[in-house]
């Protein structure tokens, strides 16, 4: 009982300082690169933004599951699946998971995402959101959306923007009735063929203004080493992965002074 109660606390801490669990981006590879996903195109951006999964032209599915702070009921989880449509774009499903039986987020959502010529993607998620805090406080639900946008400027230059619950939804529960509005703007440049930077701004409407940096080096084929820093709060990141032809796997792991380290891994099944 008295784990629990702490669990309780940490997850509405977390969520706060957070501004909740589910809006952070997901993914070992975006957790490795300091957070940065708006200008990534990968498996995914179905949940970071989704305009990145236009040009994925696989049918796969991936996991993921964040263990924060070594603490199993703070864990964030996600599944998803996406297939590509007869060349007008990519269709996708999605489930996200934070907290454990007294207290959770959930989500569910729909999206799709196609090219508009060579230099406009755009995608679309319609959200189901689906809140418990144990049977004292009774279930909260409320539906949202996601959009992102990103334009390939050059070969080597990619920007992109998203934008999470921009109409501002809330639910009528006094644990929580706040459901923030989220938006990143940010670039990925290819130094070589090799090695790469990405940076981001987010904007979160429960907290302060966050930048975002990071760093991967392909070391071999299909293995690749990140590194990135962002600064709400100021946390380093580190990761790894190894991806052949029709599985990737990635993790890493974020170091804070004051919350100590969080682990994630990531696999994507290509069908």
């Amino acid at each position: 009982m008295k784990r629990n109660l702490f669990a309780v606390g940490l997850c509405l801490l977390c969520s706060q300082c957070m501004a909740w669990g589910l809006v952070s981006p997901t993914g070992s590879r975006s957790s490795s690169l300091g957070n940065c996903s708006v200008a990534l195109h990968d498996f995914w951006s179905i949940l970071n933004n989704p305009a990145g999964m236009a040009d994925w032209n696989d049918m796969a599915i991936g996991i993921s599951y964040e263990n924060r702070f070594s603490m199993k009921e703070l864990s964030f989880v996600n599944a998803a699946f996406t297939t590509p449509i007869n060349n007008i774009g990519a269709l996708g499903l999605t489930f996200s998971r934070f907290g454990f039986s007294d207290f959770s987020e959930n989500k569910i959502g729909i999206s799709y995402a196609r090219s508009f010529g060579p230099h406009l993607k755009i995608g679309l998620q319609i959200d189901y959101l689906y809140f418990n805090f144990s049977n004292a406080y009774g279930k909260q639900r409320a539906a949202t959306f996601e959009l992102g946008v990103q334009s390939d400027i050059t070969e080597k230059l990619c920007i992109g923007a998203y934008i999470f619950n921009p109409i501002n939804v809330k639910t009528s529960t006094t644990i929580k009735n706040d459901i923030p509005i989220v938006f990143r703007f940010g670039l990925s440049y290819k130094i070589t063929n090799d090695f790469w930077g990405t940076t981001e701004l987010e904007y979160n409407s429960d907290k302060n203004m966050d930048y975002r940096i990071g760093l991967e080096y392909n070391v071999l084929k299909g293995f690749s080493l990140r590194a990135g820093v962002y600064t709400n709060p100021a946390t380093a990141c580190f990761g790894a992965g190894y991806s052949i032809k029709w599985f990737t796997i990635d993790i890493s792991a974020k170091m804070n002074q004051h919350t100590g380290v969080s682990f994630q891994s990531s696999m994507i099944f290509r069908l």
